[in-house]
């Protein structure tokens, strides 16, 4: 993650909630919007309510090396906040599965650079 910051603060989460577009697919919900600064941002949300402290931290370290891989083909300045379903059962997901579902999701979002 060479060219993305990390968002921490809660009035930032807040902020990509009211400003970005959602878009849905099988395991993660996702915020995007377009930005003007030079990096990208992006932030991980995993409810307690999917499970343990070390289910919530696998499925982020998931999102987060989903995240890094397909990173370089996201084009522009673009701010991601992504959410774990809670309807999903976290230990029928793999990190395959969630790569693919970021994919596709940026794909449907018009982020993803065409080949």
């Amino acid at each position: 993650m060479k060219k993305t910051e990390i968002i921490k603060k809660n009035f930032e989460f807040k902020y990509f909630f009211k400003k970005g577009k959602f878009f849905s697919g099988n395991f993660l919900e996702v915020f995007i919007f377009d930005s003007n600064y030079k990096k990208n941002k992006l932030g991980i949300v995993v409810s307690k309510k999917v499970g343990g402290s070390v289910t919530r931290n696998k499925l982020k370290r998931y999102i987060r090396e989903a995240y890094s891989a397909v990173e370089s083909d996201i084009y522009g300045n673009v701010n991601l906040l992504i959410l774990w379903k809670k309807s999903v059962n976290p230990e029928l997901a793999t990190f395959f599965e969630t790569k693919n579902d970021l994919y596709d999701i940026l794909k449907n979002a018009g982020k993803i650079k065409e080949i």
